[in-house]
């Protein structure tokens, strides 16, 4: 979502468990966010009222995670809210960084403190964002993080949509075509726009 002021969204919602009620859950989140985004809310207040609304919900145990990347048009500048969400990967052209934090998912704690993380992209980098049906899926000597790591390093192609089939691809073969959870991979290119 570009909110029209020099900033682009990204994110991510996993609803827990899988299947039509999980993604009844991460589609309420999402359009929660949508709508206090567009109404003008920062993103610390977003989530607060996101986990409030969630938390009235629990007896039906409503809780998803949200995973935002907030994209600064102008300067590059890319700040991450992480609330249960799995690790989310920068490709570089020399390296991939991994990002993280450690919370739990909305709807569980009736106070949630935001870790914000700020990284400044470059023209040409890609933010990769995945559910924990994907990342799960990676498993390696030295943990998901580097296994991951050292995959989409590997991955030499210029273009989102098939950086992220080759994820997918790579994590429902390693279940051998019987996904465990429910998998979604997002990835986002930043570059500079020519005579800027």
């Amino acid at each position: 979502m570009n909110n029209g002021d020099g900033s682009f969204f990204v994110a991510l919602s996993d609803g827990m468990g899988s299947g039509q009620k999980a993604a009844m859950q991460s589609r309420t989140t999402i359009n929660l966010l949508e709508q206090f985004m567009e109404s003008g809310f920062d993103r610390d207040t977003t989530i607060k009222m996101i986990n409030s609304i969630l938390l009235l919900k629990s007896s039906d145990e409503s809780f998803s995670t949200v995973d935002l990347s907030v994209i600064d048009l102008y300067n590059g500048e890319v700040e991450f809210v992480k609330v249960g969400a799995v690790p989310t990967f920068i490709k570089r052209s020399d390296r991939v960084e991994v990002v993280r934090s450690a919370s739990l998912p909305a709807g569980i704690l009736s106070n949630i403190e935001l870790e914000l993380i700020h990284k400044k992209l470059g023209s040409g980098d890609f933010i990769i964002m995945m559910t924990d049906g994907v990342y799960d899926l990676f498993k390696g000597d030295e943990g998901n993080d580097k296994f991951l790591q050292e995959y989409i390093d590997e991955v030499r192609s210029l273009n989102p949509q098939q950086i992220a089939d080759r994820i997918l691809e790579k994590a429902y073969e390693s279940c051998e075509g019987k996904p465990p959870d429910d998998m979604l991979v997002v990835v986002a290119k930043v570059w500079k726009r020519p005579g800027v």
